[in-house]
């Protein structure tokens, strides 16, 4: 029979689809404002979201209970009069009153009614009642509540609702952001110029800092009407508008430094690591190429990285290169961003490194617009860690700790490296017994007696085409093998002692160099004479 065969089970609201193209209404920063209005304490953005989702998943609530009051809800299994209002949530919420029943009649059927519904629209339709059998639409739900409340909802749909409440808020006049909290602009307590110059003497006397907000409500007179809460995220922006002062607390954490006292190498990027575009043809590369752009994890790679968060235990391995060694530096690629901290929107975040030998802590500084972390060069210099070597990194105990280990290396007679050495605007490479005391990996490994000789010939370098560069070291290099040839990494490795180069632009090269001979695995060999 038609009027039963046609019947299916679909929610009258559709929840998937409704969270799935929820967007930001004004009527949402509306209730936001409100919220902090009422509780008079600046809110997380994550806070801010599950309140949102809370008050949707009510107004969802209510309106499906409203439409669906209008009429009993249309149950096959069970018996209707005429003159009865039925709403029919599978069809829309369709409305329609009972103008008439008669017997059914269908032999796959037990006895069972047949109930003439006259919607609003005018349009009549026919529909089964009585019916002896169970149908899917006797236990249909169709309230957003009965299957899922909004602590469910925020888990499937809360980072899409953080992402679009923070666009939202950002560009709101009445919002405003501190130390990844927010609260309404026009409640702000007034931050006069001596409190700040108080702040900046405090923190003077601490080296630069960093100090929480809190630390400075001791020696400032602020209204004691005012909560607390809010003289913190009162005081924090109007810090943060003053030039003198910069935001450095790893994510929930309001830490404050004076910018002029902030390390020279974190206000501007080191030498080594400053690195000028380099336009080349992507397309050259094939995936033994992306293979070695991966493997090398360089910060300027254009490769998105997709992994899991990592856990406490969890350690992420870096090869340290050339210009991070001098620099004293790790770079900041999308796998080492899963340990340290940059889910701010400030530029600069300073954290703690913590000693996997002895457990000794020292300050370290994540510089999100240079790509890098600084903070290392003494503890280089007191594990003679080398370009090449394996660094170990993985999350403290606490937020913004990060430990970090070398893999001690004794040899006493010194390990066979690839040296490389300065003679009159020359370089060239020789393999060379050389100190070494921690494990390295040997295709990037380089022994560097002369540092301060490479740097000056790099000076002496920087306008030389990149084309001209790569074939120079990649002859220097080549040398050293009987079949002439090398690897890709030790190029690369090579390469950056005289250049800030990622990897994906000097395989490019080599790509189109007619010179070059691949000969799989990235290794390459040279064709011609040298």
């Amino acid at each position: 029979m038609r009027e039963i065969e046609e019947m299916s089970v679909e929610s009258a609201v559709k929840s998937e689809q409704y969270w799935e193209q929820l967007s930001v209404l004004p009527t949402d920063l509306e209730f936001l404002v409100n919220l902090l209005l009422e509780e008079e304490e600046p809110k997380t953005l994550d806070a801010l979201a599950r309140a949102m989702v809370w008050r949707r998943h009510q107004q969802l609530l209510d309106l499906v209970r409203e439409s669906l009051s209008q009429g009993r809800i249309y149950r096959p299994s069970e018996a209707y009069e005429v003159g009865e209002s039925v709403i029919f949530p599978h069809m829309g919420n369709w409305l329609g009153e009972v103008v008439a029943i008669r017997p059914g009649r269908n032999p796959e059927y037990e006895s069972f009614s047949v109930m003439c519904i006259r919607g609003e629209d005018g349009v009549e339709r026919e529909y089964a009642a009585e019916l002896g059998m169970r149908h899917p639409l006797d236990d249909a739900q169709y309230t957003p509540a009965a299957d899922v409340g909004p602590e469910e909802l925020y888990e499937r749909y809360g980072v899409r609702v953080r992402r679009l409440l923070f666009e939202a808020l950002e560009v709101a006049p009445q919002f405003v952001m501190v130390a990844d909290k927010w609260f309404v602009k026009e409640l702000l307590m007034e931050v006069s110029p001596m409190q700040l110059n108080i702040a900046e003497a405090m923190l003077d006397m601490v080296q630069g800092g960093p100090l929480p907000a809190e630390a400075f409500l001791a020696e400032m007179e602020l209204p004691d009407e005012i909560s607390e809460p809010l003289q913190i995220f009162s005081l924090e922006c109007a810090l943060i508008q003053d030039p003198r002062f910069d935001e450095v607390g790893p994510t929930g954490q309001g830490l404050w430094y004076l910018k002029r006292m902030e390390p020279p190498q974190v206000l501007e990027i080191p030498s080594h690591l400053r690195y000028v575009p380099i336009p080349y043809n992507r397309g050259l590369l094939d995936d033994v190429m992306f293979s070695l752009e991966k493997q090398i994890d360089d910060e300027w790679s254009e490769l998105a990285f997709s992994g899991a968060p990592l856990g406490p235990d969890s350690m992420v391995t870096v090869t340290l290169s050339y210009p991070h060694w001098r620099s004293g530096t790790l770079p900041l690629t999308g796998r080492l961003a899963r340990i340290f901290p940059t889910a701010r929107l400030t530029d600069h975040i300073r954290f703690t490194f913590i000693d996997g030998d002895n457990g000794a802590t020292f300050p370290g500084w994540v510089v999100r617009s240079g790509r890098y972390v600084y903070g290392l060069e003494a503890w280089y210099e007191d594990y003679n860690v080398g370009p090449g070597a394996y660094i170990d990194l993985g999350l403290g105990a606490e937020p913004g700790e990060i430990k970090i280990a070398a893999r001690p290396f004794r040899s006493r007679r010194g390990e066979w490296l690839r040296t490389v050495t300065v003679h009159d605007d020359q370089f060239s490479f020789e393999v060379t017994r050389y100190p070494v005391f921690c494990e390295f990996d040997e295709l990037t490994a380089l022994g560097v007696p002369d540092p301060g000789a490479v740097d000056s010939l790099a000076q002496k370098f920087r306008r030389i085409p990149l084309e001209s560069l790569v074939e120079r070291v990649f002859q220097a290099l080549a040398v050293l093998s009987l079949q002439r040839a090398v690897h890709g990494a030790t190029l690369y490795s090579a390469l950056n002692l005289f250049r800030r180069v990622p990897p994906a632009s000097m395989q490019a090269v080599l790509a189109i160099g007619q010179q070059y001979v691949s000969l799989g695995d990235n290794y390459w060999s040279y064709r011609g004479d040298f």
